[in-house]
């Protein structure tokens, strides 16, 4: 089978053809965002107060929503393109791998910041753009994966207004260039970093694909 043909067993593209790539995308996401939860140490006290002692984490806590929420939207807007994907290609599954890697590498640039994002010196400064560099790369990944099927039709659903997907793409791949801003800034201010990183997370909550039919359930 040539390498950019659509992967299907009768020779046409079907449902089915994508299934195996999002089961293994939503099992990766999902052991990714449950990781996340395992920075978040219980303090143990004795003579100080308890609130005190969770106040003092609360890096912890802001890195941990903020992931929480990166990963909750790259899974809602995987979702969305792969229900205008009908069918896939050797080169859509290998951008899949390339994203699904970056994911997975979330949690430990969660824990980088968490521990260090708050510490004087350059410590910070590195943690902060080591986030901030996944983060970039986890957006071209995504605006490669929508833009390699937007590249070939074929993949798509029927009910797929290609030309309006086209002229929506930069609007959709618009947090490459908001993460490389974010890298940017962490040079100067971690923390303003990864407040721009929660931020740009709540931005992208808001649907940013075309609607694959003109009714959707």
């Amino acid at each position: 089978m040539v390498a950019d043909e659509p992967q299907s067993a009768s020779g046409r593209a079907s449902r089915s053809d994508t299934s195996r790539l999002e089961a293994l995308s939503d099992g990766v996401i999902a052991v990714a965002i449950t990781l996340l939860v395992l920075d978040l140490k219980v303090p143990h006290v004795e003579d100080e107060s308890l609130w005190n002692a969770l106040v003092t984490q609360w890096p912890s806590y802001f890195a941990y929503i903020t992931s929480f929420l990166v990963i909750g939207i790259l899974w809602v807007n995987h979702h969305s393109i792969f229900r205008q994907i009908r069918a896939t290609t050797r080169g859509l599954m290998l951008i899949n791998l390339v994203l699904l890697m970056l994911i997975v590498a979330i949690p430990f640039a969660t824990s980088l910041v968490a521990d260090y994002v708050t510490k004087p010196g350059v410590n910070a400064t590195v943690a902060m753009a080591t986030y901030s560099a996944v983060a970039l790369a986890i957006a071209l990944a995504i605006a490669s994966l929508w833009g390699y099927a937007l590249r070939h039709p074929a993949l798509l659903e029927p009910e797929v207004d290609v030309e309006a997907a086209r002229k929506a793409f930069p609007r959709f791949s618009i947090g490459s260039l908001v993460y490389l801003v974010l890298l940017v800034v962490s040079f100067v201010s971690p923390i303003l970093a990864l407040t721009g990183t929660f931020l740009v997370a709540l931005y992208y909550s808001f649907e940013h694909l075309p609607k694959a039919r003109a009714t959707e359930a």
